[in-house]
């Protein structure tokens, strides 16, 4: 089983647990807080020199982003780097990628996996008949007809999450490869981030750059159900610290250490 460490700031490579073989870096949810390219080009140095491959993280993106997003691309696609990789949470990401990037290896992330995800659920899957139960610890990426579409973009691996609810999937059937993220699960994300409010606009249909969502992060409270969702910026999560049994069998090769709330 492959280990990786999501970082949010290059501080970290100077804790890379052992047993760590890659790392993750980016912006998984926000256009805004993509690294620049020269960022970028220090990170692929980094990793280099510590002898781990490396995963660029890419969110959903509108024009503005795709481009920002095209920008890193050609540092990727230039650099010295076996193994990198880019996940890619935007299908039209993907679309340039393929044309344009033929070479960089893409991954479907997390907001692309199609999972259920309401935290509300391990209370409900109860009396939910079991024949239906493990609809909803699948992934959509399982449906031949989907997994055929993302291997015409040359798409072998998904990124998933770890559902309070529990995940049951079989990746092998899809000829894909999976990657766990432990302890975070994305619950939603918004475009509309409470965090960008300068106190007359809404940065983040303009374009951030008050970054208060690396400051803070709010733990929000539903009588509806027992999880915490944790909101930082624009995404919201659940922490789960067990991991399923059976990884392999499910087609899961890699476990992706979150070192904190991206």
């Amino acid at each position: 089983m492959e280990k990786a460490l999501y970082i949010t700031s290059l501080r970290k490579l100077k804790d890379v647990p052992p047993g760590c073989s890659r790392i993750y870096f980016g912006a998984e949810f926000c256009q805004w807080r993509l690294p620049g390219p020269a960022l970028l080009k220090k990170a692929l140095d980094l990793a280099g020199e510590g002898g781990l491959k490396f995963t660029l993280m890419t969110p959903w993106v509108t024009d503005a982003g795709l481009k920002k997003v095209k920008a890193l691309l050609k540092v990727l696609a230039d650099a010295d780097a076996p193994g990198a990789e880019v996940v890619v949470n935007d299908y039209g990401a993907l679309d340039m990628l393929a044309e344009e990037f033929p070479d960089v290896t893409p991954v479907i992330g997390r907001l692309l996996a199609r999972q259920k995800r309401c935290p509300r659920i391990p209370g409900m899957i109860g009396g939910i008949p079991e024949a239906g139960r493990e609809l909803y610890m699948r992934s959509g990426v399982e449906d031949p007809l989907t997994a055929k579409y993302l291997r015409v973009f040359g798409v072998r691996r998904v990124e998933l999450d770890n559902p309070l609810h529990g995940l049951s999937v079989d990746l092998k059937a899809a000829r894909l490869k999976g990657s766990l993220y432990t302890p975070y699960a994305v619950v939603t994300v918004t475009r509309h981030c409470p965090a960008s409010h300068d106190g007359n606009t809404w940065q983040s249909f303009t374009g951030c750059k008050l970054k208060a969502c690396m400051k803070n992060v709010i733990a929000l409270k539903n009588p509806a159900h027992e999880a915490s969702i944790l909101m930082r910026g624009n995404a919201q999560f659940v922490e789960n610290t067990s991991l399923p049994v059976g990884l392999s069998k499910m087609g899961i090769d890699r476990v992706v250490v979150m070192e904190g709330l991206p």
